[in-house]
C-alpha cells in the first residue's frame, strides 16, 4: 500500500510540474495550482482526472468546475521501445458548471476545453460572459487566454430566431467626465 501511495504522489507531482506550461492567466509564467476533492492519475494514458469542487488557479485567473481532466504529452523515455513518460500539458477538459474568472471578465458555461497548443479556452452550452456591467450570451465562446480576446457564437442565425448571440452594453458612467460637461449651477443670492 505504501508503494502505491508513493507512486500516486510521485505521479501527481510530475503531473503538477507538467501543467506549468498552461496559460489560464494572460501572459503568465506562473504555475497552475489545481485542487479538488479527488484526484486520479493514469500514467499509461498521461491523464490526470480531478473531481469534486475543482479549482485551477494561475496568477489572477481561476477556473472552477465539477470535473477537470488534464491530458499530458507522452514523451519517450531513454529506457527502450514502448517506454514513455508524461510531459507538458496538452489539453484540459472541464465538465459540469464551468466558471472562468479573470480581473477583467467572468464567464460561465456547461463544458470547456483548453488547448495548450494555441492557448484557447472554448466554453460551450449556455455561455454567459460578463465584463463590468456588460453581458453577452451565446452557445459557444472561444477565449485566447494569452490576449484575453474572445468571440461568441449562437445556436441560430437570422432575425427573430431564438438562441442568437445577445448582448447588453452600458455606456461609460464616468462621473468626473459628467461633471466636466454639465454647466455650473449659479450661486444663489443670500
Amino acid at each position: 500500500m505504501k508503494s502505491l501511495l508513493t507512486t500516486s504522489i510521485l505521479a501527481l507531482a510530475l503531473c503538477a510540474g507538467g501543467t506549468a506550461s498552461a496559460q489560464l492567466a494572460a501572459s503568465s509564467k506562473a504555475p497552475v495550482d489545481v485542487a479538488g476533492d479527488h484526484s486520479e492519475f493514469v500514467n499509461s494514458e498521461c491523464l490526470s482526472t480531478w473531481s469534486g469542487n475543482v479549482e485551477a488557479l494561475q496568477d489572477n485567473a481561476r477556473l472552477r468546475t465539477d470535473v477537470l481532466k488534464l491530458y499530458l504529452e507522452k514523451t519517450a523515455k531513454g529506457g527502450g521501445a514502448g517506454s514513455s513518460s508524461c510531459g507538458n500539458l496538452a489539453r484540459m477538459e472541464a465538465q459540469g458548471a464551468i466558471y472562468y474568472v479573470t480581473p477583467q471578465q467572468r464567464v460561465h458555461g456547461d463544458n470547456a476545453v483548453y488547448e495548450a497548443s494555441n492557448d484557447t479556452l472554448t466554453l460551450t452550452g449556455d455561455v454567459v460572459a460578463v465584463q463590468g456591467q456588460n453581458v453577452i450570451r451565446g452557445t459557444r465562446m472561444v477565449i485566447n487566454t494569452k490576449t484575453g480576446e474572445g468571440h461568441m457564437v449562437g445556436a441560430a442565425t437570422g432575425r427573430n430566431q431564438p438562441n442568437r448571440v445577445r448582448g447588453v452594453f452600458y455606456p461609460n458612467q464616468n462621473k468626473s467626465a459628467d461633471a466636466a460637461t454639465k454647466p455650473a449651477t449659479p450661486a444663489q443670492p443670500r
